[in-house]
């Protein structure tokens, strides 16, 4: 998904940072009832579902949690924009 505007009489246009070394996303989980939290983790989050899981096995009355996912975006410069042929 990515979103093109005009704005100031250039062209930018915003969509996920796909460059190497960027993740895809960031999870991590936290319980509702007492605020713990997994560990972070990149591109899975099946990690995440595990310890939420094990939380509640170990804390039978903690069964909510809220997923955490961070996502990385960037603005690139579109055609006819004077900042395409810059270096970021």
């Amino acid at each position: 998904m990515s979103v093109r505007e005009v704005h100031a009489y250039a062209e930018w246009t915003l969509s996920a940072d796909n460059r190497e070394g960027v993740p895809v996303a960031i999870f991590q989980m936290m319980c509702m009832s007492c605020h713990v939290m997994s560990d972070a983790a990149d591109n899975d989050g099946s990690r995440q579902q595990t310890w939420a899981l094990d939380h509640t096995g170990r804390n039978p009355g903690h069964q909510g949690f809220k997923l955490i996912t961070e996502t990385y975006w960037r603005v690139e410069p579109g055609r006819g924009n004077p900042y395409r042929e810059v270096e970021a």
